[in-house]
């Protein structure tokens, strides 16, 4: 396995960009929100995450649900409640759709379910 200069990490990096910006995806750093967008409340984002760069909005986010591949929307309403409400990390991302969060909830509680009987049954021998 071979370490990658840091030219080619930054040709990488621009190449992302420039394929992001193909698809229209929106810079949510700059200070121009575009239409259809929800600004972002800072102070609250601040208290979570204190590090790093915030957002200014939110706009919607296309993605593809990694278990099923079905092509969804992120929408920004969801994108505000998951950063501001929930106080989610502000790197994160979406990756499932509703009914594959659905499942893997389910099945990691089935999962658990069986890791607690287990240490259950290692405990009372």
């Amino acid at each position: 396995m071979f370490k990658k200069s840091g030219l080619q990490k930054r040709r990488e990096i621009k190449a992302a960009r420039a394929e992001k910006a193909r698809h229209g995806v929106v810079d949510v750093y700059c200070d121009v929100a575009p239409k259809g967008s929800l600004l972002a409340d800072k102070k609250t984002l601040r208290k979570v995450n204190p590090l790093g760069p915030l957002p200014n909005f939110y706009v919607d986010r296309h993605f593809e649900c990694k278990d099923c591949g079905s092509d969804e929307i992120w929408t920004a309403k969801q994108q505000k409640w998951w950063y501001e409400v929930a106080k989610g990390c502000i790197s994160s991302v979406a990756v499932r759709c509703r009914s594959c969060r659905h499942k893997e909830k389910i099945r990691k509680a089935e999962s658990r379910k069986v890791h607690l009987v287990g240490l259950e049954k290692k405990h009372n021998k």
